[in-house]
């Protein structure tokens, strides 16, 4: 028996880097600010200080390429095409270009890229949030707040049913390549291939559903005593609650001075 792994879990996980070591919660709570500040700021600049500071911040937390997979995709496929709808067809005074019966006005292209840049900031925050912290530590977080664990339990299984669905589908479609049916190229041939997997894939959602059901009454998840748990969390630290504070002053702060001026 491998002692060391066993007495691993007797301390709570860490990862060693400092960002990704803070209590789920405090990440939670330093992101909804950051994604907040756009939202009063009421503009561009500021959306796109917040945009490149998550990348500052996936560049400490070494998760730039896990980050920047998912955002730098996201982002163009979002910010354009909502910057493209506002500046086609807010109306405005100042025109720039006409084209047909559409007008594209100085007033659309601002509000354009205060809206995109907006959307855009508000979704780094999310797609950030989840590379940054695992959802079961997350849940466990809650759970020690008072939140039971069934209501956790569901929303983690929940994450977890889509990312199983999207495993599956992947196995599915490798196994209908391997029997000689054409799932790339033309999309009518994508669409074919794709029909044929939904009936596996829910017989394997059900299949999941209740073997984990079956875990669940093996392991008296519903027995009337106090859970407990494989992973635990660190303590949070006077350094992270004082962090937490200067943090939330300055938001307040920021707030203020809004409201101010």
């Amino acid at each position: 028996m491998d002692y060391q792994f066993v007495d691993s879990f007797r301390k709570p996980q860490v990862q060693h880097n400092w960002f990704l070591d803070l209590n789920p919660l405090s990440k939670l709570n330093i992101i909804i600010i950051l994604a907040i500040i756009p939202i009063l700021s009421h503009s561009w600049q500021v959306s796109v200080a917040v945009i490149t500071f998550y990348f500052v911040l996936a560049v400490a937390s070494n998760r730039l390429k896990q980050f920047s997979k998912v955002y730098v995709r996201l982002a163009l496929l979002i910010g354009s095409l909502l910057f493209i709808m506002r500046a086609m067809f807010i109306p405005g005074e100042d025109t720039l270009m006409k084209i047909g019966f559409i007008t594209i006005t100085q007033e659309g292209v601002d509000h354009g890229a205060r809206f995109a840049s907006l959307v855009v900031a508000i979704c780094g925050a999310l797609v950030f949030y989840s590379v940054a912290t695992q959802a079961r530590d997350l849940m466990l977080a809650l759970e020690k707040k008072g939140v039971p664990h069934t209501a956790t339990y569901v929303i983690l299984s929940s994450l977890q049913s889509i990312i199983d669905l999207g495993r599956m589908s992947k196995i599915i479609m490798e196994s209908q390549k391997a029997r000689g049916i054409e799932t790339e190229g033309k999309a009518m041939n994508r669409i074919k291939a794709f029909f044929p997997i939904l009936g596996p894939l829910f017989l394997g959602a059900i299949s999941n559903s209740e073997e984990k059901a079956i875990a669940m009454d093996a392991r008296a998840f519903y027995a009337p005593e106090k859970n407990t748990h494989l992973r635990e969390l660190r303590p949070v630290p006077m350094s992270e609650k004082l962090i937490l504070v200067i943090v939330n002053l300055a938001f307040i702060a920021f707030i203020v001075w809004r409201v101010i001026g």
